[in-house]
Formats: C-alpha cells, structure tokens, sequence
C-alpha cells in the first residue's frame, strides 16, 4: 500500500493523546472453555492467534513527518510476539483480580512505532473460564467497525474450530462478492468536504446565538452543564473500573411501554444512579446531569476502519423526579438534540465533532475548562451488538463482552455499553483519582434498572436476575444490594446463574 493520510477524525485521537489520557479503546471478553478441552486448549488457542495473518488496518503504523499530513504506513515487520501475549491469574481467579490486571492494562500508551494494537489472552479465570482482552487506538477504528470485527472473527457453531482472528478479520473481503457488477457511485470528496464544512460552521452558529440566548431551542447545547467530579481533571494515568449486565429483553420492553429507545431507558437508569452516588458524595445534584452519546453516522454496508462518528448532548432528567418523569424528561431531551442535527450530512456530522473535539481539547490544556461550564457530566455510547445467538470460539462460548473505552476531554468518566445475545454488558471507565470507588455507580445502576422497570411494569417475582460484576483497582470486595425484584448479585460474592446484557452505541 502507499502511505495514505489519517483522516481528521481519527488524527485527532493521535494529537490529543497524552500519558496521563491514552486515546486507545478496548473490551475483555470472557469465554467458557468446553467441557472436554485438553489441557494444553489455550497454549493452541494462542499459538493459532500468532500464526494468523494481520490485515489493514492492523498492519499500519502511524507516520508523522516533519512536513506534510500525518499519514498510516505499512509496517514492514510486525512482532507478533509483542502484540499477542499470553499471561494467567492467580487462585482464585476471580473476576475481580481479572479487572485489576484489566486496569493495569489500560492504563499505558500504546507504541506508536508499532502498530497500535495489542491482544492478551488470560487464563486461570474461575468456572472453566478464560479472558481475553483486546485495545486498539481509537484512530483505527470506531466503535461499529470494532463490533464487526470482534463479532464478525467468532463463530455461531460450537463445533467451529476456525481460528479468524480480530486482526485478520477482513469485512471487504466478504462484501466484494456483493458488490460486484454494481456501478459505483463517483463523488467528488473535496466538494463534500467543502460542503460538510460549510454546513458545520452554520450549525455551529446556530448553537452560538442559543448559548448567548440570542436563539430558542430545547436542545442540550455545549458549555452549560453543572460542575461535578466527573469534570475534575485527568493528572495521572491510573483509572478505575466497574462491569455489570442488564437483560436487552427487559430494557426493551421497558422501552415499549413508553415508545423509546433502548439508549434513552439506559441514560434515565445511568442519569438516576449518577444523582445516588453524587449524593452520596456530598455533592446533591440540583440541575439535570448532560451526557454525551456519540451518534454513529456509518451506514450498514460500510465496513471500513475509519472513525465515523459524531455526538448530541442529552440532559439526563432533573433530580429527585419519579423514575417514568425522569425517563419522559430524557425522551424529550434527546428528541430535541437529534432534531437539531437531522439536517446534517454525515460529512457535516464529522467535521461538527471534530470542531467540538478540538474546541474541548483546547480548553482542557490551556486550563480555561475549569473557568467555562463544562459541556457534559459523563460519556455513554451504546454499540450495538451482532443478534440473538451464542457466539464461539473455538468451541468456547462467550459469556460476556465488556467494552472498556477512553476518557475524552473535559470529563473522566465513560459508561460504553455492548449486547450480544439477551446480554446488555455495561463497561465503566473512570479516573481512579476523581472516582476511586465506581463500582458503587455499577451498583446504583442495577437498583434504578429494578425501580424503573417496577414503575414502568410492576415487574413480577419470577422476574429472571441482572447481575453485577464489579471492580476497582484497590477496593475491598463489594457488597451488592437485592432491589425491587431484579436482584443483584457481586460477582465477588458468589457466581451469577443468570446473566443478561444490552447495547452499546
């Protein structure tokens, strides 16, 4: 290949990269080994990772020259032995000794003379179980072009000992037989570039005359949330986690009863239990909470590894209103938000959020951030997952995939969220020195998905369980609480029976 330039987007990741704020993504999946694996399944299982090929956009380096664009290289060598790694726990091995290696993990740069990416398989988890964690540079890809290459290298046939590995997963080369014969259609990029920017400075203005209240909307706009933790600022590089799952099944029918979408159910649960341990912290909300929900603008046909995003702020419900009050709140903020970008092109869409992502990085390294209103609380994206089925490896099925993000300026705290079959795993991503105890936020999550649903549908006691599994680097194991017939159990404490997860955008 001859060097290509890194689009905007994506370059952006590379220059607001800092040791104490990594810009990589990442996620921990969890498999059950079959029942009849022989004792040496994993050192296989990783010797066939090493043996398999690495494809674009794994085999690029990131090349910066003293003039012209930043541009992606092909690497001429690549150490496999220093991407793919193999390591196993101690006894017990439980799952909260998984996430404090997890942590450590995330926490450090990747190599940039390398390609950014790198996969460790991890044994000695509890129940017949092993783990593997996988971070790639955000530049390389989004959270859609991830999902399909993590999903897309596993199999549906447990019998399926096919070995396709993330970055050997080629999504083109399964789409070529489909495209072949159709016409393409020739656009000229620069004019639609032209064309994005105009559009995006327009909109840009927009929001300027409604933040100097020269201009009415109901949308949430930049620079008028309330100051909390979540938007003191990022001075080191050790991060806490926490991971639970909810039931997709009951979180969409909460979702029809009132007519929205999985995401809005999952921000009115998220914006409840931010208020809880805000309050348990001291600092009671007295003003709706914002996140910020990044919004994928890929369509469905297009599997390329380039960072197709863009992002609407949403207010997360005024505190202290019942559950259904707080979602209804929720519903019409983000109806609001996604009303005002609907006029967009997706090239205006992208160059929007590379305009706010720049606009907030500047502020966060010239220290003006903690003079101007923060723009949001908390970052939440919702990816969604591949269907219903179980997925395999190897004859080994997975039982959890846990996204563990990035922390973007301006907020230390990330809630991602990814389905796989009735699954809807929530990975929590934090400063451990802003908050070093979130795994009680995972908690709150679980007690407000129960009170929602018990408002929302007078939830019967057969009710099936959501199930928590938290950590945190240095916490004491913790003590879950059982609330409103969806009850909740410590993966510290005792194995879950039953687990069900959700979405991630």
């Amino acid at each position: 290949m001859s060097n290509t330039s890194i689009p905007p987007l994506d370059l952006m990741f590379f220059l607001t990269e800092s040791a104490q704020s990594p810009k990589h993504v990442g996620a921990i999946q969890i498999f059950e080994m079959p029942k009849n694996a022989p004792a040496n399944y994993l050192q296989e299982l990783v010797a066939r990772f090493k043996q398999a090929p690495v494809v674009a956009p794994f085999s690029y380096t990131p090349y910066f020259p003293r003039l012209g664009m930043p541009q992606w290289k092909e690497s001429e060598e690549i150490d496999i032995n220093y991407h793919v790694r193999h390591s196993a726990l101690p006894g017990p091995g439980t799952e909260d000794q998984l996430m404090e290696v997890v942590q450590r993990l995330h926490s450090s740069l990747l190599d940039r003379r390398r390609p950014c990416w790198m996969c460790q398989i991890i044994e000695g988890l509890e129940g017949n179980r092993f783990a593997i964690y996988s971070k790639i540079h955000h530049a390389y890809i989004d959270g859609m072009s991830g999902v399909k290459r993590m999903y897309g290298s596993l199999s549906t046939s447990p019998k399926d000992d096919t070995v396709v590995t993330t970055w050997s997963f080629d999504p083109n080369a399964r789409n070529k037989k489909k495209t072949q014969g159709r016409p393409s259609k020739r656009t000229n990029p620069l004019m639609q570039q032209a064309r994005g920017v105009m559009e995006a400075y327009q909109f840009m203005t927009k929001v300027g005359l409604q933040w100097m209240k020269l201009r009415e909307s109901d949308a949430q706009i930049p620079f008028s949330a309330r100051r909390t933790r979540m938007n003191k600022p990022i001075q080191w590089d050790t991060r806490s986690t926490a991971i639970c799952t909810l039931p997709l099944d009951r979180v969409k029918k909460m979702g029809k009863t009132r007519q929205c979408t999985v995401n809005e159910v999952v921000l009115a649960i998220i914006g409840a239990a931010l208020d809880e341990y805000l309050s348990a912290h001291g600092e009671t909300p007295t003003a709706p909470l914002v996140a910020l929900c990044p919004m994928s603008i890929r369509s469905k046909s297009d599997d390329s590894a380039r960072t197709q995003v863009s992002a609407v702020h949403v207010r997360l419900g005024d505190p202290g209103v019942s559950p259904g009050r707080r979602l209804a709140q929720v519903v019409e903020s983000s109806a609001a938000s996604k009303a005002e970008v609907a006029s967009l092109s997706a090239e205006a869409m992208m160059d929007y959020g590379v305009m706010v992502f720049a606009l907030y990085e500047l502020l966060e390294r010239s220290k003006l951030d903690q003079i101007l209103a923060p723009s949001y609380n908390v970052l939440v994206s919702n990816v969604p997952g591949p269907g219903e089925e179980d997925l395999y490896l190897c004859g080994s099925r997975m039982v959890a995939s846990y996204p563990i993000s990035t922390l973007l300026p301006g907020v230390n705290l990330n809630v991602t969220l990814l389905s796989h079959g009735n699954s809807l795993d929530f990975g929590l991503l934090a400063d451990r020195h802003a908050l070093p105890d979130v795994h009680l936020l995972s908690e709150a999550i679980l007690r407000h998905f129960g009170e929602l649903e018990k408002a929302l549908l007078a939830a019967p006691s057969s009710r099936r369980r959501a199930v928590s599994r938290t950590t945190t680097r240095h916490k004491a194991k913790p003590k879950a609480k059982a609330k409103a017939k969806a009850k909740t159990k410590t993966r510290a404490k005792s194995k879950a029976k039953a687990t069900a997860a959700a979405p991630v955008n």
